[in-house]
């Protein structure tokens, strides 16, 4: 079968350990869409934080972000989907992790909100300098929930959990399934609304384009991808994954830091070795 559309993962699997994007994967990933290949980029990222990557790709096509809260056409800004934290569970988690010190940030469609002295934060701040200021991340500082368009929220991120941190907050505040919690790198935890996951904004994304997911390519590394590479007909991880996203795939390729990517593309597509 021919691929006619592949979805990429961001940090650990197109990006680097530096969060920087080779010029290996960009030729591959422009190579595709020159032949009519669809090229979705999908994240836990907020849409805000990957307008630099999308314009170094040349992608205009909708991103899949907030771990498949948010799904937004990048060059007219049309929102196609989206999913909110629930109220009020997203005032209540926002005061507890307040009261906690934790280190967080809250997405939403035109800003990312960040605790007082957060050290995540740097990460916006170092995006911010190298791009253009039409690409910049806004940011706000918060100290209190009321200062959020609470409602409308798409993501919480709490940053550098231990393990009984993750436990007590998760049997605290979604003992009912209120919620969708998820690693989407290390150290990092997203929580967002009930039944969001990037697999399910996948199968909307395809289902309202006419796309087959049998002749879909998705890659990945970590346990926010599997829902997608459940989904997809070839679903590949790098060879950085964790072992459960492996389990997942049917494919392993190279790792991020040696264009994992660019070489699945040219392995599975461009020389046509699917099987």
């Amino acid at each position: 079968m021919d691929v006619e559309c592949c979805v990429c993962d961001l940090d650990g699997t197109l990006l680097n350990s530096s969060m920087a994007l080779s010029d290996a994967n960009i030729s591959a990933i422009r190579i595709l869409q020159e032949r009519g290949i669809m090229v979705v980029l999908a994240t836990g990222r907020n849409d805000l934080y990957v307008k630099d990557i999308a314009r170094q790709l040349g992608i205009s096509t909708p991103i899949i972000s907030c771990n498949g809260g948010l799904v937004r056409w990048q060059d007219t800004g049309e929102i196609l989907y989206s999913k909110h934290l629930p109220s009020p569970t997203d005032r209540t988690i926002i005061e507890y992790c307040l009261a906690k010190d934790y280190d967080f940030t809250v997405s939403s469609y035109d800003c990312i909100y960040h605790r007082k002295n957060s050290e995540r934060v740097a990460v916006f701040h170092q995006y911010n300098a190298k791009v253009h200021l039409s690409l910049r991340v806004p940011l706000k500082e918060i100290t209190q929930s009321d200062a959020l368009p609470l409602g409308k929220l798409l993501k919480l991120f709490i940053w550098k959990l231990n393990k009984s941190q993750i436990d007590e907050f998760s049997q605290l505040h979604n003992s009912e399934g209120k919620l969708t919690i998820v690693s989407s790198e290390k150290n990092g935890l997203d929580i967002m609304a009930q039944c969001t996951s990037k697999g399910e904004a996948l199968r909307f994304f395809t289902e309202k384009y006419g796309i087959n997911l049998a002749n879909t390519m998705v890659f990945g590394d970590n346990y926010n991808d599997i829902s997608m590479m459940e989904l997809a007909g070839y679903p590949i991880a790098v060879a950085n994954a964790e072992e459960q996203v492996k389990q997942s795939a049917k494919y392993v390729t190279l790792s991020n830091n040696e264009d994992g990517v660019a070489y699945a593309i040219h392995q599975y597509i461009l020389d046509k070795r699917l099987t």
